[in-house]
């Protein structure tokens, strides 16, 4: 029997790799996830951009928070590599809030169905 142990985490890999490709597609750095950029910029944005990110920060909150609780966006700054975060162009931002916002339901769905399996399988 294969151990699905190293299957999740090659998927883990996989997946924050992806993360990592749609953020430096919208005009990020390649070494930071979505998640990273946004809960950084959520806290230090320009004034004038900041509820723009606060809302891309409570809408991957939301499709997070089954798994990450209230903060993922934060911890996921905390976590990375505290490089610099690039805001981006207006071109850029409408790039990286269409990979967001078309992204997070499906993800949301899916946190959700995993939470309740694993729940589900609990004594």
């Amino acid at each position: 029997m294969a151990d699905t142990s190293v299957y999740r985490g090659w998927l883990y890999t996989v997946l924050i790799a992806i993360d990592q490709l749609g953020n430096a597609l919208a005009g990020g750095y390649a070494d930071s996830t979505i998640s990273a950029r946004v809960g950084y910029n959520a806290r230090h944005a320009n004034p004038a951009r900041q509820n723009y990110w606060r809302l891309l920060e409570w809408v991957i909150n939301y499709t997070f928070l089954p798994l990450d609780g209230s903060d993922h966006c934060y911890q996921a700054y905390l976590a990375g590599n505290k490089t610099h975060y690039r805001d981006g162009s207006d071109l850029m931002r409408v790039i990286l809030s269409t990979l967001i916002f078309f992204n997070a339901m499906p993800i949301a769905i899916a946190t959700r169905i995993l939470v309740r399996r694993k729940n589900s399988h609990q004594p």
